[in-house]
Parts: structure tokens; C-alpha cells; sequence
């Protein structure tokens, strides 16, 4: 069970759908990137998200940006949430920001550095 619980923590980093679901609209620095390389593609189909990372060399400076922003916060949350998600979400399925959202659902529970890792979020993964 704790090897499942870590496997979803370290997809988080994948799931770039959530992050970047607002790329439909105006004024997102991934927009122009999504519609070029991964055309007819929407986030959270399990194929958005490889496919902005096949193309990672060809993003712009402010998509590329703007992801390895989001890796990083990710990876914050990952660090710092570990035993609060083995602890609280241990029968959590994974996927679709399930985690996520279970530990925002214990907010009052965790841990100072989890709960710091969770604000830093993007908004639409919160």
C-alpha cells in the first residue's frame, strides 16, 4: 500500500493537465505551445501530458518556464507530504489529483511544511 501511496506522489510531477487546464484560455504562457505541438489534445486525457514532455525542447521560454515552476512546487509537495499522505490518504487511489486533494481535505491535520508545500500549489491544482 505505502509503494502505491509513493507511486502517486511521484507522478505528480506528470500530471501536468491540472496546471495547465487553463491553457484553454487567454493569456497562458503554454496556450500557443499546446495548440502547435499537441493539437486536438486536452489536459487530463492521459495524453496531454507525455506530450508536452516529448516535446519539451520545443516549448517557449515562458510555457518552459512555467512547467519547471510547477515541477518544482510539485516536488516540494512530494518532499514535504509524504507522511501526512501515508498517514491520512494511505487508501487514496491515485491519479487525477486525488492526493492532492485528500490532503487539502485534512488540512487542519497536516504537517507545517506539507500544509506551506500545498498553498504553493497553482491555483487550478488546488
Amino acid at each position: 500500500m505505502k509503494a502505491a501511496l509513493y507511486a502517486s506522489l511521484l507522478a505528480v510531477p506528470l500530471m501536468l493537465s491540472p496546471q495547465l487546464a487553463s491553457a484553454q484560455g487567454s493569456g497562458h504562457p503554454c496556450k500557443a505551445d499546446q495548440e502547435k505541438l499537441c493539437p486536438g489534445l486536452k489536459p487530463g486525457d492521459g495524453k496531454f501530458g507525455p506530450c508536452m514532455k516529448q516535446h519539451e525542447a520545443e516549448l517557449s521560454p515562458e510555457c518552459a518556464a512555467f512547467r519547471k515552476e510547477g515541477q518544482e512546487r510539485r516536488k516540494a509537495v512530494r518532499m514535504n507530504c509524504k507522511a501526512d499522505a501515508e498517514k491520512l490518504c494511505a487508501d487514496v487511489a491515485k491519479g487525477e489529483g486525488a492526493l492532492v486533494k485528500c490532503l487539502k481535505g485534512h488540512e487542519g491535520e497536516l504537517a507545517q511544511a506539507c500544509a506551506d508545500a500545498l498553498k504553493a500549489m497553482p491555483a487550478a491544482r488546488r
